[in-house]
């Protein structure tokens, strides 16, 4: 295989993630916007520009711009910038090496004796499966390897024959999967809740509903902002559920934003508070992922 590919990633339509990434790097290391573009290999102006469409794209200031004084100006990355930086250091490593694995062919795999696990993105950034994939090599002398994915994306990359094992959380989707022949078996192997999360003030008052639908029924008129995962994981299947359940369509309001390029419920966890918005995660990832105080 020839190693001199690169996936890169992008921020919307038109906003270049490997360019926005390279910059946001430089700016760390130089402390200046004009100093980083060019380190970068890129003009001032196209790396002012591409910074402005990635903040206005993800709603938020990712670069602090100081002038004159004793320290002669600079620019420096804000709180969010820096988490940007580190999400898409992530993922550009994770998805580089999911690629890797998906150019390993079936023949290959059985050869070197190795199953390939496409599984939903929580059980990846929590670091449960690489405890999970050294006992099974452990016990069996066969390696797994994982491709984090939401789960319509992972149970897509099984019917394609890309992968041999599904670790997803939509149960209605697993058991279709199994229905129409495309799996041997469905497994259960662990449980865990939906809940939903909001600003502390809670705008829509869902604190005191009584369902779900209630719940998604008094965002939609109060019109609080929500924010989906939008990309047919099973959070976001669930919340398509409770939003079918009350007799809505939240498609297109102006309220109802979707989450592009979030690293699994974390991010979506991390854009909620950035919005002051309501969401839908589950219950793990609230525990054990969210280190805020706004929601």
């Amino acid at each position: 295989m020839a190693d001199n590919w690169q996936i890169t990633l992008n921020l919307g339509e038109k906003i270049s993630g490997r360019d926005l990434l390279v910059l946001l790097e430089k700016i760390d290391e130089h402390g200046s916007l004009n100093r980083a573009a060019e380190a970068a290999g890129m003009s001032y102006r196209y790396g002012w520009d591409l910074l402005k469409r990635a903040e206005t794209a993800l709603d938020t200031e990712l670069v602090v711009r100081r002038t004159g004084g004793s320290s002669g100006g600079g620019s420096t990355l804000t709180k969010e910038g820096l988490l940007l930086l580190g999400h898409m250091r992530t993922l550009q490593r994770e998805v580089q090496g999911q690629f890797a694995a998906l150019l390993t062919s079936q023949a290959q795999r059985q050869t070197t004796g190795y199953l390939l696990l496409a599984s939903t993105m929580e059980p990846v950034v929590t670091g449960l499966l690489d405890v999970l994939e050294q006992r099974y090599l452990q016990e069996t002398g066969v390696m797994v390897r994982h491709i984090a994915a939401g789960s319509g994306q992972a149970l897509d990359m099984a019917k394609a024959g890309r992968a041999d094992i599904v670790l997803a959380h939509a149960p209605e989707a697993e058991e279709s999967f199994v229905r129409e022949g495309w799996g041997v078996f469905r497994l259960p192997v662990m449980t865990n809740k939906i809940v939903f999360v909001g600003p502390r003030s809670d705008p829509a008052g869902i604190g005191t509903a009584t369902s779900a639908a209630e719940a998604v029924e008094r965002i939609a008129r109060s019109q609080a902002v929500f924010v989906s995962r939008g990309d047919r994981s099973g959070t976001h299947l669930f919340e398509q559920k409770i939003w079918r359940q009350a007799g809505l369509d939240p498609e297109g309001r102006p309220w109802y934003r979707i989450a592009v390029n979030t690293l699994g419920n974390y991010g979506l966890l991390r854009q909620a508070e950035i919005w002051g918005a309501y969401t839908v995660v589950d219950r793990a990832s609230f525990v054990a992922g969210y280190r805020g105080d706004a929601l």
